[in-house]
């Protein structure tokens, strides 16, 4: 689990990938958290996640995390990695708010504790994302979270990363 100030972040086990996809209920119970009935925009995502976890079991923690409101105990999104860092100490992040939580500063807490974890592993050298190329509110999440536009992908997306030295450790 990552805490933030306002946000718990679960990783998705088996478990709870499982309890999830006999119904939105049965994972509320088991996590005793409110599941609302649009809380990703993606559910096709929730059986290729669990297939892939299933497949890959030490993707664990490098891989798909629920995202809990600790005040209201509700599921709020869904974000994470997709996957282990690679050979070079490359890890991408992706991210999703439900909107009723949209423009609170969720995204920017969720994607900076993500950000956060990865360099908490001495092997990754570089956190990276994609947007839409259109500057929108996932763009300014990105910047908040001090990531830099590096340039055009395919299939007409903008690429963000920040390296390990571009990263500012957190002042406790």
């Amino acid at each position: 689990m990552i805490l933030t100030s306002r946000l718990q972040l679960l990783s998705c086990t088996l478990q709870y990938f499982e309890a999830l996809l006999q119904g939105k209920d049965v994972l509320g119970e088991l996590l005793d958290i409110d599941i609302p009935e649009e809380w990703t925009e993606y559910p096709e995502i929730i059986l290729v996640a669990y297939d892939k976890l299933r497949n890959d079991p030490s993707m664990l923690g490098w891989f798909f995390y629920l995202v809990v409101h600790q005040e209201d105990k509700r599921l709020i999104g869904a974000g994470g990695f997709k996957g282990r860092p690679d050979n070079n100490g490359t890890v991408e992040i992706g991210y999703e708010i439900t909107p009723a939580y949209r423009d609170q500063g969720y995204g920017t807490e969720l994607t900076q504790a993500l950000v956060r974890f990865a360099f908490n592993h001495s092997y990754v050298q570089k956190v990276i994302a994609h947007t839409e190329e259109e500057y929108n509110a996932a763009v300014k999440v990105l910047q908040k979270s001090g990531m830099h536009f590096v340039g055009e992908a395919p299939e007409q997306l903008w690429r963000w990363e920040i390296t390990r030295a571009q990263y500012q450790w957190p002042q406790d």
